[in-house]
């Protein structure tokens, strides 16, 4: 399945497809930087603000309280679920 990915602070539109793992490895491979750490969802460095869509998250537990409220996603974890937009 194919779905847009908008980086925002980048200005880069890109296609989504199952050959990437989650949104991070999408953004590495299209040198959008987003700061990254363990890459396994602990660490919260890699935090983003889910502008807009959805997304399916294999872990939350580098997410603090209220960073889901607020919009947080872990992209080194995360799955597009529809088009989506983040602030990287």
């Amino acid at each position: 399945m194919s779905l847009k990915v908008e980086f925002r602070k980048s200005g880069k539109a890109l296609e989504w497809t199952d050959k990437y793992e989650n949104l991070l490895e999408l953004a590495q491979e299209n040198r959008v930087e987003i700061e990254s750490g363990c890459e396994q969802g602990f660490c919260g460095t890699c935090k983003t603000k889910l502008i807009s869509g959805e997304v399916e998250l294999e872990s939350t537990d580098g997410l603090e309280a209220g960073d889901k409220e607020a919009g947080m996603i872990l992209p080194c974890v995360a799955v597009p679920k529809s088009d989506v937009v983040l602030n990287a």
